[in-house]
């Protein structure tokens, strides 16, 4: 590594061959492009990759729910980002290499808007396929306003995609009928509820519904 003042490589920034032009503090340094090593991964770098990507996966399904429910976080990371950390260190279960996923702790929102009380979900008794959220108002906890929206996300860990709500629920509404996809029939059907401002800018806690295997 080097230090350059003049000279036809003294304002190169990025790769160039096998060299790396960068600023340091005002200074500019030349070297060589790192190599990757041959040494091979310990147990411990290996362990904490499979469980790194396990949450990485979760976290990248939920991608369209967490880049409203994380983007006010107050590490200023981006949304993503915030969410992989909270949910490393709240939701992923087990011991290396055996790692799962906490569903009932798995956060695709944090912030500060009142989130509803006794939230819960049931298969639906009189139409088969849909399920039957319900909740009832939490007044007096965090901001809240009558024109809050409530948004569902349905999941299941044998399918790679998730379902959410296609219209405006409002809070005051207390229940929400979901129909599933066929292909969510028979699966255990993981469910989250959060709640969104009329204009999308906060967001509260989100909710862990339950889990419900329709047949």
């Amino acid at each position: 590594m080097g230090k350059l003042f003049a000279g036809p490589w003294s304002d190169v920034r990025g790769i160039v061959g096998n060299n790396v032009g960068r600023y340091v503090n005002g200074e500019n340094i030349f070297s060589v492009k790192p190599h990757k090593s041959s040494k091979p991964s310990s147990e411990r770098q290996v362990n904490h990759r499979t469980g790194f990507g396990l949450m990485m996966g979760q976290v990248g399904l939920f991608s369209g729910a967490i880049a409203i429910g994380f983007k006010n976080n107050n590490a200023r990371l981006a949304p993503g980002n915030a969410a992989l950390r909270y949910n490393l260190e709240k939701a992923l279960a087990g011991t290396a290499p055996d790692y799962s996923i906490n569903y009932a702790e798995f956060s695709i929102s944090r912030g500060k808007l009142a989130p509803v009380a006794n939230a819960a979900v049931i298969g639906a008794t009189v139409e088969a396929g849909a399920l039957d959220f319900t909740w009832v108002l939490n007044t007096g906890y965090g901001e809240s306003d009558p024109k809050d929206t409530v948004k569902v996300y349905i999941h299941t860990p044998e399918i790679d995609h998730l379902i959410t709500n296609p219209t405006v629920v409002l809070r005051s509404a207390l229940k929400l009928k979901m129909v599933v996809p066929f292909d969510f029939i028979g699966k255990p059907l993981h469910c989250y509820m959060m709640i969104v401002s009329a204009d999308g800018k906060k967001v509260s806690n989100s909710q862990y519904c339950g889990s419900v295997t329709l047949t």
